[in-house]
């Protein structure tokens, strides 16, 4: 047998003996990973508090307003020619925003914007956020748009 043979096949038996006792030894080392990263299950109990129905009502009659939603007759409108479209469009319409309400999401009774600054009750807040909430940022926001080029 020639020498270069010899040492290939030397070194074949060396890698397949080398690769055998690797994955052994690998196998042994996954199956102790996971002995030891078991997670330990544990019970927590909590006591549930029942809300009186007497707050459920109060609570909902702030968000809601206590005055009963009128109904209004709604007859479906064809916004598009996509049916499925269409059909949300026209659930969306008839939906209550309920803008009658004090806690009404948008006042229709007052202009959005009038660039003058909200009044904010600040008595309460730290000098630095008072003086930051109540801060005429008008200068600031026309250098801003100058800066953007509109």
């Amino acid at each position: 047998m020639k020498a270069k043979t010899f040492e290939n096949l030397i070194r074949k038996v060396v890698r397949e003996e080398i690769d055998y006792a690797l994955r052994r030894e690998i196998k042994t080392l996954k199956e102790d990973l996971r002995d030891g990263l078991k997670p330990t299950i544990t019970e927590h109990k909590e006591k549930t508090v029942e809300v009186p129905e007497a707050a459920k009502n109060s609570l909902r009659e702030k968000i809601m307003g206590n005055a009963p939603l009128k109904s209004k007759p709604f007859k479906p409108q064809n916004f598009t020619s996509n049916s499925a479209l269409n059909d949300l469009l026209n659930e969306t319409a008839q939906g209550s925003t309920n803008l009658e309400s004090g806690n009404a999401p948008v006042s229709l009774a007052q202009p959005f914007a009038t660039g003058a600054p909200l009044p904010m009750d600040t008595r309460e807040m730290p000098t630095e956020v008072a003086s930051a909430v109540t801060r005429d940022y008008s200068g600031l926001m026309k250098a801003i748009n100058k800066k953007k080029g509109k």
